[in-house]
Order: structure tokens, then sequence, then C-alpha cells
């Protein structure tokens, strides 16, 4: 079966209004309840079970749109679902006031209580907001318009995967689209890549003024909630969900500026080994061997196993099941979301969505969405609901772990000086993608975001200017900066997301000293790591990654990852 099997999830939709009406009887009970705080207990159960269901049935509509965008059916759906939240939203907005209602000595009281024990450790994060949270009038306000806030990110989703039309290809036999894209890029005729490269972008650019609002929408819905909710900048307000200090952020900024020059001489060292005068934008991805080999879904799944053998029998177990029991959506397809991710819910299977081609990247990317899955699987099966989901900033460490591993494997085996090589770039180019493009894209953030807080509009050209901007002063001489990447800003969905790219940076270079210490066979990593998967999600992300053997927080720990960079680089040099 090439794809997941959902009905797992839903088999008819007399169970999904099951669970609609199940959610909107227990909101009820809650507006009874919410009445004394001394029925927290009570509460909580419902908050569980509200939470739970409603989870499952976002994750079920988002999965089903994702399948085929163009059903209008799976359209309704996932609207259906997205007004419930704001109904769930609006309906469980006095719980945060009311918790803060109460005084020190009685939550202590009540914290203390075995009935209360799953729920502690998110409590205790709830209380954190206690400074930026309203009154429950306006809280309840805030989200009434919640959804409201989704109208940006619909807008470009339906616009980018629904409406938008790319042209035929002349160089060769395809229809352009999201899904072939990124192959055609790594095309050894330079014509096709051109071709590819160009069409992509004057396509997007006939939209850039709409790209441009709705980004602008998002900004601007996102720096008034931080306003409201009294942080310093929106950017504070994301990095507050995961206790991490604008520092980190800064610094991560910093310590790629001082390394630009080995990113520099990296596409230098490329360009010579394709035998070009001069790199464009659409070359970066370009094997520079001749290796294009086919790799059928079944080998990648052996290369995989093979890779992640250093992991122990447990975690290989959890990888066999997502290959039998159909966690997976493999193949692209039209109207399919371009992209993978790893989702699901508490009370389902960690999904993967993939658009697996055949080619080594989608290899990676298939190792590294079962990175995010297995640590899902191990954080739900160990941990009660509120405990369950780890933070966003751990999320990228556990999956480019695997990357690394598979990465490893395949250079110990490569049987020959051009696989090697071949490896080596890919290295280099997830180096470059991952933590170079990522803090990029982060930079691009933090000015956006400074620009609309300080009062200015910004229109698409506002956004192409900077980005373009800040593709020359990343990339320099290095390659030539062809006017179409100005655009690139409009095809990334993470931008609606505020302020998540920086965390794939940071993520790499944690995993990239955590696996290291595997590979060299450091004892006792490989069970603090297992011991990282399975952690609360509810303690601090930095004091994970601490206990796992990396301090993030230390610049000099950033710094040993980039020098493996720098070395990298040398190894590459002709």
């Amino acid at each position: 079966m090439d794809t997941w099997d959902l009905n797992k999830m839903y088999q008819t939709q007399e169970e999904i209004k099951e669970d609609i009406s199940s959610i909107r009887e227990q909101l009820k009970e809650l507006s009874d309840l919410k009445k004394e705080p001394d029925n927290l207990i009570s509460i909580m159960a419902r908050l569980e079970n509200i939470y739970r269901l409603g989870s499952k049935l976002a994750s079920y509509s988002n999965m089903k749109k994702d399948e085929d965008s163009r059903i209008s059916e799976n359209q309704k759906l996932n609207l259906k679902i997205d007004g419930l939240w704001t109904e769930i939203a609006e309906k469980t907005a006095f719980f945060e006031p009311m918790l803060y209602a109460i005084d020190n000595e009685k939550m202590s009281l009540l914290l203390s209580l075995d009935e209360m024990k799953t729920y502690k450790g998110y409590i205790e994060r709830k209380l954190r907001y206690k400074e930026h949270t309203l009154s429950q009038e306006e809280e309840s306000i805030l989200a009434a318009v919640g959804e409201l806030g989704q109208a940006p990110y619909n807008d470009f989703y339906s616009l980018s995967y629904a409406d938008m039309s790319f042209p035929e290809m002349k160089t060769t036999d395809v229809k352009l689209n999201h899904a072939n894209y990124s192959k055609l890029l790594m095309e050894s005729e330079r014509s096709v890549r051109k071709e590819a490269f160009e069409k992509m972008y004057q396509t997007y650019g006939q939209y850039k003024n709409t790209f441009g609002s709705t980004l602008y929408g998002n900004l601007k819905y996102n720096t008034t909630t931080a306003r409201l909710k009294k942080y310093n900048s929106t950017r504070e307000m994301a990095l507050f969900a995961d206790e991490v200090n604008t520092k980190v952020y800064d610094g991560l900024i910093e310590s790629i500026h001082n390394h630009l020059p080995s990113l520099q001489k990296y596409y230098d060292i490329r360009t010579k080994r394709l035998g070009l005068d001069q790199s464009h934008m659409y070359d970066v991805y370009t094997p520079i061997t001749s290796s294009n080999e086919e790799i059928s879904f079944e080998e990648a799944k052996d290369m995989i196993l093979k890779a992640l053998k250093p992991l122990g029998d447990d975690y290989l177990q959890i990888i066999y099941k997502a290959f039998e029991e159909n966690w997976i959506d493999i193949y692209p397809r039209e109207g399919k979301r371009s992209g993978a991710y790893s989702g699901g819910c508490y009370d389902s299977d960690p999904y993967i969505l993939l658009n697996y081609t055949g080619t080594l990247d989608s290899v990676f990317t298939l190792v590294h969405e079962l990175g995010h899955s297995v640590h899902s699987y191990l954080s739900r099966k160990d941990n009660a609901y509120f405990n369950s989901s780890y933070r966003i900033f751990v999320a990228e460490v556990a999956s480019t772990f695997n990357e690394l591993l598979l990465l490893h494997y395949l250079k110990e085996n490569a049987d020959n000086e051009q696989k090697r090589l071949h490896l080596l770039d890919h290295h280099l180019n997830s180096f470059k993608s991952t933590v170079f493009r990522q803090t990029m894209f982060a930079e691009f953030e933090k000015e956006i975001y400074e620009k609309t807080e300080s009062g200015e509009g910004l229109t698409g050209d506002d956004f192409s200017k900077r980005y373009y901007d800040l593709n020359k002063y990343y990339f320099g001489d290095s390659l030539y900066i062809d006017e179409e990447i100005s655009l690139e800003w409009a095809r990334v969905p993470h931008f609606y997301y505020g302020f998540y790219v920086y965390k794939y940076a940071t993520g790499f270079c944690a995993a990239t000293i955590l696996s290291e210490k595997i590979i060299h066979g450091e004892k006792g990593v490989l069970e603090n790591y297992i011991a990282f998967l399975k952690d609360e999600g509810n303690n601090p992300p930095l004091e994970q990654l601490r206990k796992a053997g990396c301090d993030i927080e230390n610049p000099e720990v950033l710094e040993i990852a980039l020098l493996l960079f720098d070395q990298l680089v040398k190894e590459y040099e002709i």
C-alpha cells in the first residue's frame, strides 16, 4: 500500500460527527464547572478529552486536505474543523485567567494532589504565561478573532497549491509543479534547470502583490497579538513558548555571519567542479557527479534500516511499524501537498506525508521524517497526553540526527571515490540548506517583523528587495544572484509560522554534535539520547539538550558544528 491508512482514524462521516458532538457536549459541561476553581481536576479531565478529540479531528482533516486539495469535501471539512477549534478556543478562554486567579498557596496544594500528577507540568507551563494573559473577556475576544489570523496562511495555501498552474516545460517533456521542481533543479542538463527556475518564479511573479499582501497580513496579525499580550516583540512571544532567550537567536545569526567565507568558498569550489565560469541560483542543487541513480522505495527502506542500526533494536522496531502499518503516503500526485511532514496526533499513528521521487534527497527526506515520527511515537507512548508534546525547538534534532547517521553509513560503504565525493557534496549541501539558508530565512523574518512593529507597511516589492539583498550578502560573489530568486520568500510556508526556521539551524548543529558522539561510541550517549526522545514535553528544551549532551546556549557548541563545516569544505577542495 503506497498511501497512509487514515481509516484507522475515521471510517465514516458519522464517526466524525460523533466526535464533534462530543466536544460540544463537553464544552457545555465546562461552562458549569468553570464557576468554581475547586473543580480543577474535573476541568482538566474535560479539557484533555476536548483537546484529544479536537487534535484528532484537526490532524485527520489536515491530512485529508493534503491528500488532494482539489477535492472540495476535504477543504470543507478542514474549514469546519478550523471553525470548531475557534469555538474551542473561545469556550476554553476562561482557563488561563481562572488559573491565574488562584492564589499561590492554594495552587501548591492543588498541584500536590495525586489526581493532578499528570496535569502538573502542563499547568506549571501555563502559569509562565500569567503576565501575558488578558482578562477572560479580552481573551474570549482574541479567541473569537483567532480564525481570522489563519486567513493569510489559508490564502497562501490555496493560491500556491490549488489555484496556481505552472506552464509546460520546453526543454523536457513534463509539466512543472511543486513536487517535481526540486528534481528538475538537479537535472544534469543546465537548460532544464534554468527553464524550471525561471518558469517557477515567473509564475510566482504574476502573484507577487497577492503573496505580499498575505504575508504582511500574517505579520500584522502576529505583531498585534504580541503587543496585546504585552510582549516586547513578536519574536520574544514566539521564543517564549520554547523557553529560549533571544540571545540564542541573535547568537546563531552572528555565528553564521562569521562562517560565511567558508560557505562562499564551498560555492567557488563547486563552480570549478561543475566546470562553470559562474554558478547561478539554479545550479546550487546540481550534483557534481553523474550519480543520478534511481533508488526504489524498497532500496531506501533497506538503506535506512542499516543506517539506523546504532540506535538499537527497540528503535528499529518502530521503523518497521512505520513501513508495515501504512504510516506513510509515499508518492507525488496531482493536488497533493508538496514537501513532506510528520503528522498525526496522540491517538493516531505518527503519519508521514512524503513525495518520494527516487532521488537520494528523497531517501534523506524519508529518514528525516521517520526521526520526527519515532520521536512522536516514543513521547506519546511514555507520557500522559498533557506531557507528550515535545517542543518544536528540539523536534529538528531527532530528524536531523537520523539524516546524519544515514550519511555516515553511506560514506562508510561508498565503494568508489565518485560516490564519496557525491556524499561529501550532499553533506555540505545539507549543512548549507539547513544551517546557513535557514539562518538567512531567520534573519529575513527578524527584519520584516521589526519593520512591521515599527509601523512600516510592507509590499511584495519590499519583501523581494530585502530577500535579494540577503542572498547577495550570504553568497557574495560565489554565485550569480539571479533576479528571480528575489521571489523565493513567496514560496516559503514557514514564514507564516512565526520564527520557526531558526530551529532547523540550531537543531542541525545539535544533531551534528550528538551524532558524532554516537558514531565515535562515546559512552552513555545513546542511553541519554533515547531518554531525550522519551522525555516529557513540559521540560525546558535547552535543559533537555544539555542532558542529552549538547549545551546549545554555549556559543562554543555552535562553533564546534560550524568548524566541522569548515573542515568538510577543506576536504572538498580540488
